[in-house]
């Protein structure tokens, strides 16, 4: 398992600004107040509390000793690993832009735990507050069970940010948690309360359901009947951790709308058209990277249910066996859901759904593309059902959906919703149903393949519904007549009993969908229709049309493979000298060390470069990914990086090069500061820590020649220029050569492909 360890940026001179927040916090909750320059501050089980805290010598012990105190921008509250603590932690005060509070842990060893054991709403809780950034917890939030299921559900998040005092606030970055075992309850928004039972209630409404859950950021009124001004969120991320077993949801995003008896409706969060100038959305919402699983509980609910969003990107996360919808937008507008996994959706504590992914009602410019959905007990459901809200536009492209139990495409759409899918695939060996519902709205369906082990398996056929020069399996008999362009034949897949590999708390394997790519003599290869903004790129990032006109399906015929090229956490290693070749890996060494150590534990290893003298030529002290095939389209490349020296050497953290040698993409930390490369041009962009671990993650894209450029989760370049053409990539590496010196680790080091960006 990779083992995040994401730290938090430098911190900034503090920022004036922050200082009203810092005063309101002060009215509502007694405090401390925490030194006026950013501190760090530690707190350990064997602390004490009448301590510093700002050293590790000298710790804090408790959270009341945290929540009690309001810290100020930049400051940074470390837990020391292995430790835990039972109740809430809850620190007060308010970070600035570029200088938010971060939480952390310090030492090695397992993350800090902080435990609720259903005794506080949040185990982890910000109400209010804004400019923080979480990292490295491990959060739960169980009541202990009792002899009825259900009876120990109640009001309970793991991570809950929440805010009701009318303004906009700003930059969540919870990142490289764990949270787990949160016994959240159950209330559906419609149903009759005659079913309700022990921990699921029935026809709750907007406001009171679906609260609970792992990482959830809502927003709420001091006073249902004057409710004020709409507390909006902006700048939310959630990242690389994981979430398991968490009651109703994984991840939430919602906001307040007014309907609980009693309430002044405000209509913030229930959309009644496209262009509601009551919507008051959250926005700039990412979710990415994460595992999100209910395998273990049976009240899990939905992985990620993202509602009352604009402006949304879920990607590269693996949704596993959750109840309800893998991945659902409610109220959106201008959503991205691209390069996940979904896989074992199932129906939970009486839910009508169990799909895969979930564009529903009131959701507008919602993007669903490049997503593996499999073995779910249904595939995509476009559910615009609410005759409250007659609108909705949804694109469905480039998706693999296999082993769907009951619906491939479900479509219940209200008049006044468009919906356009395309170049998906969609193959079942059991579902009854392969296209169903009941379509008021208008949607079009183009380029998809239909393959299918029922020959009987259903199509709607409705004259809202158009189907153009899809492809369909030689068994079906129930072909839509209204195709008139319709393909027939075998598809020649490369292997349609595929049973892994699949993803993990590694990421997705998007790899194994290319089994459903087509071969050679497949009769669905250059036989689809052009589609207009399309976006160029199928599902591996192979370019549409590769031939004299598109494939049926969501394959070009000889793309490249999809997916995770490659994922290093070193921790299988043997400690010592790393020897070229070892795990694929390209080590020069000459003179000096590429090791493998246990930092920080022998359990999450990295390893270490340590440069003292001239060797290794040009190449110098180097640990670098050779692709002999070059890597196109979009590919990120991730890394834990730390200098732990003195020295001011230039180290390249990482330089990505063309096929041809040639250095395209540069970034390096030396004298302190961090530079990158746009184009010809040595910029500055930071400041680094000795000691101090960053996440570099570049999202390279050979397509239109430019990069960006994300540090801890933060953006410091967008579309940055390559210094030289890079068609593909062929090498990526972290070195030092000539006369630079010094020392770092590299850890967790995650390279993937994808499709280039589309509008």
């Amino acid at each position: 398992m990779i083992a995040h360890r994401r730290l938090a940026p430098r911190a900034l001179a503090t920022a004036l600004c922050a200082l009203a927040a810092v005063f309101l916090s002060i009215a509502l909750v007694p405090t401390g107040t925490a030194n006026a320059a950013s501190s760090t501050y530690y707190v350990s089980a064997a602390g004490n509390d009448s301590n510093a805290g700002t050293s590790s010598g000298a710790p804090w012990r408790s959270l009341g000793k945290v929540n009690s105190t309001t810290f100020q921008s930049g400051d940074t509250i470390r837990f020391r690993s292995g430790d835990s603590w039972v109740g809430q932690l809850w620190p007060k005060g308010s970070g600035t832009d570029g200088a938010p509070i971060a939480v952390d842990r310090y030492g090695e060893g397992a993350k800090p735990k902080i435990a609720g054991q259903g005794t506080v709403d949040d185990a982890v809780r910000l109400f209010n507050q804004e400019y923080w950034e979480i990292r490295n917890l491990d959060v739960s939030n169980a009541k202990p069970a009792t002899g009825t299921p259900g009876a120990n559900l109640g009001d309970f998040r793991g991570i809950g940010v929440h805010g009701d005092n009318g303004q906009t606030l700003r930059h969540f970055v919870v990142d490289s948690v764990d949270v787990h075992d949160v016994t959240g309850e159950i209330k559906w928004i419609g149903g009759d309360p005659a079913n309700n039972s022990p921990g699921v209630s029935w026809g709750t409404g907007w406001d009171r359901s679906k609260n609970t859950g792992g990482i959830i950021f809502t927003t709420t009124v001091p006073d249902i009947a004057a409710p004020g001004a709409p507390t909006v969120l902006t700048g939310i991320t959630v990242q690389n951790s994981t979430i398991k077993n968490t009651s109703f949801a994984g991840i939430t995003v919602k906001q307040y709308t007014g309907d609980a008896p009693g309430a002044v409706r405000t209509g913030w969060g229930a959309r009644r058209t496209a262009d509601d100038t009551l919507f008051r959305p959250h926005t700039n919402v990412t979710i990415s990277g994460n595992y999100i699983t209910q395998a273990n509980t049976d009240f899990g609910g939905n992985g990620v249910y993202l509602t009352d969003v604009r402006d949304g990107l879920v990607e590269r996360n693996v949704i596993d066996r959750v109840g309800v919808s893998g991945i659902e937008t409610y109220y959106a507008d201008r959503v991205t859901v691209q390069h996940n996994e979904v896989m074992g959706t199932h129906h939970a504590q009486g839910s009508a759904d169990a799909n895969g992914l979930d564009p529903d009602v009131g959701t507008t410019n919602q993007l669903f593309q490049y997503n593996y959905l499999h073995d779910n007990g249904d595939g995509i459901l476009l559910c615009g059902c609410n005759s409250a809200a007659k609108f909705g536009s949804a694109v469905i492209r480039y998706n693999v959906v296999t082993g769907s139990k009951r619906w491939n495409l479900h479509m219940w759409q209200e008049a006044g919703t468009v919906a356009t899918v395309y170049n998906n695939t969609f193959y079942s060996t059991d579902a009854p149903n392969m296209v169903s519902g009941n379509n008021s709205g208008r949607a079009t369906l183009t380029n998809n393949l239909f393959v299918s082990g029922r020959s009987s398996a259903v199509f709607l056929q409705q004259s809202s519904l158009t189907y153009n020069n899809n492809g369909y399996s030689s068994n079906l008999t129930t072909r839509p007549a209204s195709d008139s362009r319709r393909v027939v034949g075998d598809p020649r897949f490369v292997n349609p009993a595929v049973t892994g590999p699949y993803g993990d708390e590694n990421g997705p394997r998007l790899d194994t969908a290319a089994n459903f790519a087509l071969q050679t003599g497949s009769v669905f290869v250059d036989a689809g229709a052009t589609v207009t903004g399309s976006g160029g790129r199928d599902f591996a990032g192979t370019p549409v049309p590769s031939g004299s006109r598109p494939d049926i399906g969501a394959f070009e015929r000889g793309g490249t493979t999809p997916g995770t090229s490659f994922t290093e956490s070193f921790d299988g290693l043997t400690t010592g000298a790393l020897a070229d070749g070892a795990n694929g890996w390209r080590v020069v060494s000459t003179g000096n060390e590429v090791r493998v150590v246990d930092t920080p534990s022998a359990i999450d290893k990295s390893v270490r470069l340590n440069r003292t003298t001239d060797g290794g030529g040009t190449d110098g002290t180097n640990l670098a990914r050779i692709f002999g095939t070059p890597l196109q389209g979009v590919v990120t490349i991730e890394a834990e990086v730390m200098r732990n020296d003195t020295q001011a050497g230039w180290f390249g953290l990482p330089y990505v090069y063309n096929a041809g040698g040639v250095q395209a993409v540069s970034v390096a930390f030396a004298r302190g500061q961090i530079h990158a490369y746009e184009g010809s041009t040595n910029r500055v962009i930071g400041t680094y820590t000795s000691g101090q671990w960053y996440r570099i993650t570049l999202s390279v894209d050979t397509v239109n020649q430019n990069f960006d450029l994300d540090i801890d989760g933060r953006r410091v370049l967008t579309d940055a220029a390559f210094r030289t053409p890079m068609p593909g990539i062929g090498k990526v590496a972290w070195y030092a050569n000539a006369a630079e010196r010094g020392a770092v680790h590299i850890d967790d080091v995650r390279i993937s492909g994808g499709p280039a960006p589309t509008n």
